[in-house]
């Protein structure tokens, strides 16, 4: 699914008027009939009845509300609605104001609503249709949103949340849900905004679909994006057609690490894995998943760089964790890079790239980088914020070719023709050391299957995230273990 910006969106609601052809008081209609069977549909799923507060403002998104309004009224909800004045009413917003004029308040310092437990805010002041800094009382309604202990729902966007951007003020309205109208906007995936957008969700309002207005480097990982790349497996294939998989991982005390990727990449269902990994892990990784054929390093405790097997034996190769920064770690990411295969680079592989950015030269299309936002900075430079980084990750994929998995809440991959796909599956119960590792593995997992990069790492992000959240059902966000992941892990059609 497309993250339209909001000059896309309003394009499409014009081209919609005029090609359909539907009046654009009609489509406010639509909108907000559409809007108000969800909005209902979570009051009769509630145990307590609820009245409502409604809020809007003089654009487009206050006509939305006073559509509400009159759905509301109509199945006897107990609504009380207010007028928050600034600026000069939108044309639409006037056809839908006159119509329930006689039940709308006007908000000002003295008309602060009464609210209980069982009131339901509802912000239908700005919608995508204004940038302005909130001020007099488009200020005090938003605050006064904020401090009321309510549920908010928010129409098409939380007042004061712009839906291309970062905003340049803090008043904004915190959301419980929002109800968007088309498409998802890119400030519900970034990290400084996401949480003012709460439980968001996309309405079809039935817009015209039109791909030249549509076209967008954001789009959102979903179920149906991912079912399309996994394949269904031949009765007659064997281990030799799923591929052979390295993985480089694993030192002195950081065993673990390893352990948890070579388990995830067989989880993930190449035909063959091999760890090459230092002596001292010999018994550990004979014991704990003997379907891993072993290649021992030279040393005991540390990478020495010097004994990789023959890497054009191999589909495809994993290297970074749990290798710590010995010398050896340099030595065995060049010979990775330079043998052109598939590869996933994590952890301290990804810190000694950091540390010899000439080796930079050396990605090429079959790279997958896996790093969390410091080690991003340590690899591209500095950034201000995520919209910054979002974009010096796309000229960075660009330049070198390759593909990025920007690890973060929610996570971003992007590739070298610049397509960004944001993942929301997964939750903060996977804040822990070694999620990253079982991560690394799924992705090698699938290179090793033939599927391409850009592929591999959608796939991989995803049923990791759907993993993690299985596993937060059944053991909690704070008792669940990365190992958990790999139990929960199915890459299948869903």
């Amino acid at each position: 699914m497309n993250i339209l910006s909001a000059p896309q969106q309003r394009n499409l609601d014009w081209f919609t008027i005029e090609h359909e052809p539907v009046t654009s008081v009609d489509l406010m209609n639509r909108a907000a009939s559409i809007c108000s069977e969800e909005i209902i549909r979570d009051l009769l799923n509630s145990e307590i009845a609820k009245s409502l507060i409604l809020l809007c403002g003089t654009g487009n998104n206050g006509g939305d509300g006073f559509v509400l309004l009159r759905y509301f009224k109509a199945v006897h909800i107990p609504v009380s609605c207010y007028l928050v004045p600034f600026g000069q009413m939108s044309e639409d917003c006037r056809v839908q104001y006159e119509l329930v004029e006689d039940d709308v308040l006007t908000w000002n310092s003295g008309t602060t609503p009464e609210w209980d437990e069982n009131t339901i805010i509802i912000d239908s002041i700005l919608g995508t249709g204004s940038n302005r800094t909130p001020e007099n009382e488009l200020k005090q309604a938003i605050e006064w949103v904020n401090s009321a202990n309510c549920p908010v729902y928010a129409i098409d966007m939380p007042s004061g949340l712009p839906a291309d951007g970062l905003p340049v003020h803090s008043t904004i309205v915190q959301a419980s849900k929002a109800f968007t109208f088309h498409a998802p906007k890119l400030t519900f995936f970034l990290p400084e905004t996401a949480e003012y957008a709460g439980n968001w969700k996309v309405l079809d309002i039935g817009l015209m679909h039109n791909p030249s207005l549509e076209q967008s480097a954001y789009s959102l990982l979903q179920k149906e994006d991912v079912n399309a790349l996994i394949s269904v497996r031949k009765r007659f294939s064997h281990k030799g057609t799923y591929g052979h998989a390295l993985l480089i991982a694993g030192s002195d005390g950081k065993m673990g690490a390893c352990l948890l990727s070579a388990e995830a990449t067989l989880r993930s269902g190449p035909g063959l894995l091999t760890v090459h990994t230092v002596t001292q892990g010999k018994f550990q990784l004979h014991q704990r998943i003997p379907e891993a054929m072993a290649h021992w390093d030279l040393n005991e405790n540390e990478l020495s760089g010097e004994a990789l097997p023959d890497l054009q034996g191999f589909s495809a190769v994993g290297i970074g964790p749990g290798l710590g920064m010995g010398s050896g770690v340099l030595k065995a990411v060049k010979a990775v890079l330079r043998s052109k295969k598939s590869c996933v680079i994590d952890a301290d592989a990804l810190n000694v790239l950091a540390q010899n950015p000439e080796l930079l030269e050396e990605l090429h299309e079959n790279c997958v980088l896996t790093p969390h936002p410091k080690e991003f900075e340590r690899l591209a430079g500095a950034f201000e914020n995520s919209i910054d980084r979002l974009n010096l990750a796309i000229r960075f994929a660009q330049k070198y070719m390759c593909t990025l998995v920007l690890k973060d809440a929610i996570t971003a991959v992007v590739n070298s023709k610049g397509e960004v796909y944001f993942n929301t599956t997964g939750n903060p119960g996977m804040a822990k050391g070694g999620s990253g590792d079982t991560l690394t593995g799924i992705i090698t997992g699938c290179l090793a299957q033939q599927i391409t990069p850009f592929d591999a790492a959608r796939i991989a992000v995803f049923h990791h995230g759907l993993a993690g959240d299985k596993a937060r059902d059944e053991k909690g966000e704070r008792a669940m273990l990365p190992g958990n992941l790999i139990t929960y892990l199915r890459i299948e059609k869903l």
